[in-house]
């Protein structure tokens, strides 16, 4: 377990921003599928916090998720918002995971990828609605290597709404 919250802390300080608050930053929250396209899913919760967008507008992103089997894991990466209108985004997302199956599914190693794909809308300036798919796995790194895909709904918003 140890070995988990050292992998959870390099990837958190790998994302740290560099600059830029021009862009306030968003907390998610979510809740969703993991394994969903199989017959033996669980219920999944999230959070994550988005920061300020960087050098050319990536968007760092740090989480914690958790599923109804026992599993949980931490992620750190980017984002990218294409806006399509004033209300729509398409965000593509890569991390890397640090990640413990509790009695769910064995994805083979402790560290991961995560890749993804999120369809949001603009429900003000402030905050956001939005459906995201995306896969974790090894990228063949171990010999075991099955994968997992969640469905995830997220809304999220920028903490300045708190004040």
């Amino acid at each position: 377990m140890s070995g988990f919250f050292r992998t959870a802390t390099l990837l958190t300080a790998l994302c740290l921003p560099i600059s830029s608050l021009a862009e306030p930053p968003e907390i998610a929250l979510s809740a969703g599928m993991f394994e969903v396209f199989e017959t033996d899913n669980a219920a999944e919760l999230g959070a994550e916090y988005r920061f300020s967008p960087q050098h050319w507008d990536l968007v760092p992103a740090i989480g914690l998720s958790a599923n109804s089997d026992g599993g949980y894991w931490a992620h750190a990466g980017l984002r990218y918002d294409f806006l399509f209108g004033e209300k729509w985004l398409l965000t593509p997302q890569l991390a890397l995971v640090a990640y413990q199956d509790g009695a769910g599914t064995e994805l083979g190693s402790g560290f991961l990828f995560r890749s993804g794909l999120e369809l949001g809308y603009r429900l003000s300036a402030s905050s956001k609605l939005s459906m995201t798919l995306y896969h974790m796995s090894n990228a063949d790194l171990a010999k075991n290597n099955p994968g997992s895909e969640s469905l995830i709904v997220s809304y999220s918003f920028t903490p300045d709404n708190w004040r």
